[in-house]
């Protein structure tokens, strides 16, 4: 049940409509400590400073690694240890907003700008950032943020269907557990702020002046195999649906493959790609054939 309501509720979120209008400049990889992976269509690469970073890039860092994208307008969000986020939409013009999808780990946002903005999508939790700056963190059946300076909107489903967003400003903390309901402190509690990479604790350094202008491509590593992309081909359906035709060649592989199967009823999508003799094209309507019907002609436009 909460599942299916988490599903619906992301799918909301997500149809929000992004303005695409002038090209905006691209958001660059300015920081990176310790190894992190990039699946970028259906491989696998490492991870560089100097990326610039695409729609639909899946960002996975190690135990250790800490990683800050910057954007054009001054904008950043930093990773922390373990995190894995997807980039579902980057700015392709001024003023559209930037949605990342966030499953696990610590989260800064900084550097906001009303106009624009970044959002944060989580299984429990939206982030709309405002102004200013925030910390987010997600462990197992928790979320937590931070409101560090400016003001935010946060969406939650626990907290109730159609409830408008709340407005959290500087010095508001936010959590909420997994079929529960939000609870707003005036303060960080012990264990969020001792759950925090270091770095977090003071401002992300800005160093896209150094490297706007590279073009730094990420190192291929190989295929994805389903256990490195399980969770995105099993998240809410608004997530997991873009997937399936970027992932589609992987179908091929035999493990791959099976493990599609085994998993279908999380991604019951997949089944006419598996199976496709299930789905024999629909033969043309037999009335229709008999009487000779003739195909309607296009209008006449003058």
């Amino acid at each position: 049940m909460r599942s299916l309501r988490v599903a619906r509720w992301a799918l909301a979120v997500l149809a929000c409509p992004l303005a695409l209008a002038a090209a905006e400049p691209p958001v660059v990889l300015t920081l990176l400590e310790g190894p992190a992976t990039l699946t970028r269509g259906a491989y696998r690469h490492a991870l560089a400073e100097g990326v610039r970073l695409q729609s639909g890039d899946i960002l996975e860092l190690a135990d250790k690694s800490l990683a800050e994208m910057e954007f054009g307008d001054g904008a950043a969000i930093a990773l922390g240890p373990l995190a894995r986020a997807y980039a579902m939409a980057l700015p392709r013009a001024k003023g559209a907003p930037a949605d990342f999808y966030v499953v696990e780990g610590a989260v800064k946002l900084s550097g906001m700008k009303p106009a624009a903005g970044l959002r944060v999508v989580t299984p429990l939790f939206s982030l709309h950032g405002g102004d200013g700056s925030a910390v987010l963190l997600l462990r197992g059946e928790e979320a937590s943020v931070f409101v560090e300076s400016g003001a935010v909107r946060l969406s939650a489903p626990g907290a109730g269907s159609g409830q408008a967003p709340q407005q959290l400003k500087g010095g508001d903390f936010f959590t909420v557990k997994a079929d529960q309901k939000g609870v707003l402190a005036g303060r960080p509690s012990q264990s969020f702020v001792g759950a925090l990479p270091r770095a977090f604790l003071d401002p992300l350094p800005s160093r896209m002046a150094r490297l706007k202008d590279r073009q730094v491509q990420p190192k291929r590593l190989a295929a994805a195999s389903y256990a490195e992309v399980e969770t995105w081909l099993k998240a809410p359906v608004a997530i997991r649906r873009p997937m399936l035709p970027r992932f589609q060649s992987r179908a091929a592989d035999p493990a791959f493959r099976a493990a599609l199967v085994e998993n279908l009823k999380f991604h019951p999508e997949w089944d006419p790609i598996l199976f496709p003799e299930k789905y024999p094209p629909k033969e043309p309507d037999a009335e229709a054939a008999k009487s000779g019907a003739a195909a309607p002609r296009p209008a006449d436009k003058r």
